[in-house]
């Protein structure tokens, strides 16, 4: 009898002793974002929380198909500290401390603080990197902290370099961890262990897809309204020679500026890129310059209207806008580099921009080539219909009131013809 209660105490405690390791071992968070085989798990000692300073484990696992995998601390990547994981081509993984400066490669950065413990490897065709880090002082180990990750598929790196050359990320993903959801009660690896459970309660907001979207949006709008937009409009003016078109469609492009630039700032507000970025500084001047040009723009337009010919205030506002449109083109480059942004993409805008910047040249050479013979012809041909002579200052006849006549502005913006009132 004795021996029956014995046994069955036993199996009790052996089952307490059980559901205790694992209930420790689930208390360290498990993410994996955007449903990528890379995941993260975090797990902070009891006593490191309850103190606010101390070790904290965080785990990267990931395919052996990714060339790298990397766990950031940080909002975004500048200024963030890196742990980049790759194979060593031994059997096992390299762990390499970086530290961020905007979109560029992350540099290599001693840190003896930070070490791969046990369980680290590649096993079953998965890279798993467990890492200690006794030296993040700047992560609040009670509450939430922000974290970035990145990841590369590819060949395998097989270098134990801790300043290999990296290629750009193909995924990223940006989210708060609360720590006060990954204590573990002992002060070992929470790693190994007879369980290999985890939560992912931790893991309380993720802007990955989110921030994504938002740089995409902010992209394909900015893109639209410098490399298409304003071009367009620019020429509309020699094109149709109607002053309401050219502004109603710059104007239209104007508010499309200021929509990508709101989702700019949401989006540099979210990765504390905003005023340290080379794009957003640039962003913010050009955006800023160009709420002046419609103003410019009305003053042309009052200036020609009077004196029928254009003045210094036309000049300033058509070579003010073409110089920050230039500007807003090479900061939309600026920007794909900064995003990271696919070879693709890369090449799609430069087609872009070489078709309209060709376009806009032989529009405005051929304008100013018909500028120049209509110069040479004062006297318009009665014969011929006035669509043909848009550029030409039309004398009135002898005897012929100038009452019956009416100026038009012609299709080039710079010229007056008079025209019969009648048909």
């Amino acid at each position: 009898m004795s021996q029956a209660i014995k046994s069955i105490m036993s199996k009790v405690v052996i089952a307490v002793a059980s559901l205790y390791i694992r209930r420790v071992l689930a208390t360290t968070s498990s993410y994996c974002p955007n449903n990528q085989d890379a995941c993260f798990r975090w797990g902070v000692p009891t006593i490191a929380a309850s103190s606010g300073s101390g070790d904290v484990y965080f785990q990267v696992k990931a395919p052996t198909s990714y060339q790298w995998v990397g766990l950031g601390i940080g909002s975004g990547m500048s200024g963030s500290d890196m742990f980049l994981v790759y194979q060593d081509g031994n059997g096992n993984v390299t762990l390499s401390t970086r530290t961020c400066t905007g979109h560029n490669m992350p540099q290599y950065t001693p840190r003896s603080q930070v070490e791969l413990i046990d369980g680290s490897g590649v096993s079953n065709s998965y890279m798993i990197a467990n890492i200690k880090c006794m030296d993040c002082n700047g992560l609040d180990l009670s509450g939430s902290n922000s974290w970035i990750a990145g990841w590369k598929n590819g060949a395998a790196l097989d270098s134990t370099d801790l300043s290999h050359t990296i290629q750009e990320h193909d995924g990223y993903a940006s989210f708060q961890v609360d720590f006060a959801l990954a204590t573990f009660s002992s002060n070992g690896n929470p790693f190994t262990g007879s369980s290999n459970s985890s939560g992912s309660g931790a893991i309380f907001q993720s802007s990955s897809s989110t921030s994504e979207h938002l740089v995409n949006a902010h992209g394909v709008i900015m893109a639209i309204v410098f490399a298409i937009a304003y071009p367009v409009g620019a020429i509309l003016m020699p094109i149709v020679g109607k002053w309401m078109v050219h502004a109603g469609w710059q104007v239209l492009a104007f508010l499309g500026m200021w929509v990508g630039f709101a989702i700019g700032y949401v989006i540099s507000q979210d990765d504390g890129s905003w005023g340290k970025e080379s794009h957003v500084i640039l962003g913010v001047i050009v955006c800023a310059l160009l709420g002046i040009q419609p103003l410019l723009g009305w003053a042309h337009h009052v200036y020609f209207i009077k004196h029928r010919q254009r003045g210094i205030i036309s000049h300033a506002h058509i070579w003010y806008g073409r110089i920050l449109m230039i500007l807003g083109i090479i900061n939309g480059g600026i920007g794909l580099q900064l995003a990271s942004a696919p070879l693709s993409q890369i090449i799609a805008y430069s087609v872009v921009v070489g078709v309209m910047a060709v376009a806009y040249v032989i529009i405005t050479s051929i304008c100013v080539v018909k500028k120049a013979r209509a110069q040479k012809q004062p006297l318009l041909d009665q014969t011929q219909s006035e669509g043909e002579y848009p550029e030409t200052w039309m004398r009135l006849p002898p005897g012929q009131a100038r009452d019956e006549w009416v100026s038009m502005e012609d299709v080039s913006g710079k010229r007056y013809v008079e025209q019969p009132r009648h048909a």
